[in-house]
């Protein structure tokens, strides 16, 4: 597949504060649609009027975008209220960026820490469910799909229940498979079998079992092939987004993944 055609079809992952200060111009010029990150402190740090700026370049030149949801700090299932209260305004305000986007998705952490929370599951999930509701309660509002990322759950029991308790179409599961290999007990084959159904978005990049090094897919261990190949059988065309975080990985990442279409006719 030709790289332009790549680009056409897999986003790639940029922080808003170095898309906006440096790599918006490289960015149109190599025609790339980003997910923009809106973790930290970029929320504190820029006013509307800079994310209204980005937005109009990037349709001024075509380019469409995904939103990645603040997470460092954000936790939509913790115990205290105050604390919840703040993850929820926080996804409010990513809603509403996206929408300004008009991004494909919203990609959103659960916030769960096993080692935090361990004690408090049943009124972790309960909170959670509660912030949820909220959040997809905007989310409909501005026609924005969230995408419910895995981190550092163990194995798929959490989402499994999560989506048990918001059949609803406006929320979908991002798949990470690096985030499988590098945190999870569970084979990559049991996420896709248990929640492939609401799989509309997948973070791809690679590591060696050990971190999360984002490494261009193709060098570390991930099985993409089957996940790949899952796809192809269950024609599945889900948002895709290469989780580079380095220059050196956008060009070979979205290579890879060029190969992966190519090899399973997606």
């Amino acid at each position: 597949m030709d790289l332009n055609e790549i680009k056409k079809r897999v986003f790639v992952s940029c922080p808003f504060d170095l898309l906006k200060e440096k790599y918006l111009p490289r960015l149109v010029k190599e025609k790339i649609n980003p997910e923009i990150g809106l973790n930290g402190t970029i929320l504190e740090d820029y006013i509307l009027k800079d994310f209204m700026d980005v937005a109009g370049v990037l349709g001024q030149y075509g380019l469409a975008c995904t939103v990645h949801a603040p997470f460092t700090d954000i936790s939509p299932g913790a115990i205290d209220t105050g604390v919840r209260q703040i993850a929820v305004e926080r996804m409010n305000f990513a809603i509403d960026l996206a929408a300004l986007f008009q991004a494909k998705s919203l990609v959103f952490h659960t916030g769960w820490e096993r080692k935090i929370y361990a004690d408090a599951g049943d009124a972790w999930l309960d909170n959670f469910s509660d912030s949820l509701e909220k959040i997809l309660e905007r989310a409909e509002k501005s026609r924005i799909r969230i995408m419910l990322e895995n981190v550092f759950e163990l194995d798929t029991t959490l989402h499994k229940e999560i989506f048990k308790r918001f059949p609803q179409d406006t929320l979908g599961f991002c798949l990470d498979a690096g985030h499988v290999y590098a945190f999870s007990k569970t084979p990559l084959s049991m996420w896709i079998q248990d929640l492939g159904q609401r799989i509309g978005h997948l973070h791809l990049h690679d590591n060696h079992g050990g971190d999360d090094e984002h490494l261009a897919p193709g060098r570390g261990i991930v099985d993409f092939k089957m996940l790949f190949s899952w796809l192809s059988d269950k024609g599945k065309a889900p948002v895709m987004t290469l989780e580079a975080h380095d220059e050196e990985t956008v060009i070979p990442g979205l290579a890879a993944i060029g190969q992966l279409l190519d090899k399973f006719s997606l």
